[in-house]
């Protein structure tokens, strides 16, 4: 199964000429994204799984398809690293 993301609560981010302003208000910290990372923020609000992303970027952008997956999970592992999005937790069908 493929992870899903969430922006964290105090993250807030506005797109201005394709490139992203990240404010993480809670930490006081701002982070410039370019298009493509930009992009892959969209996804993640919209609440696609990581493989979902990377097909999407996939489609949008022209690049082996293997190295765009490759560069959206390490780009993910970046933005939960730096507090930017958090993993949302499975929700088991089992008893």
């Amino acid at each position: 199964m493929s992870p899903s993301f969430k922006l964290r609560s105090d993250v807030r981010y506005r797109v201005i000429d394709d490139e992203a302003v990240v404010v993480r208000q809670g930490e006081g910290d701002v982070v410039v994204l370019n298009q493509v990372a930009a992009r892959v923020l969209e996804l993640v609000g919209e609440g696609l799984a990581s493989n979902e992303i990377g097909n999407q970027v996939a489609s949008e952008y022209e690049a082996p398809e293997a190295t765009i997956r490759a560069d959206v999970d390490s780009f993910l592992g970046e933005l939960e690293e730096l507090n930017v999005i958090e993993r949302i937790q499975a929700v088991s069908d089992a008893p």
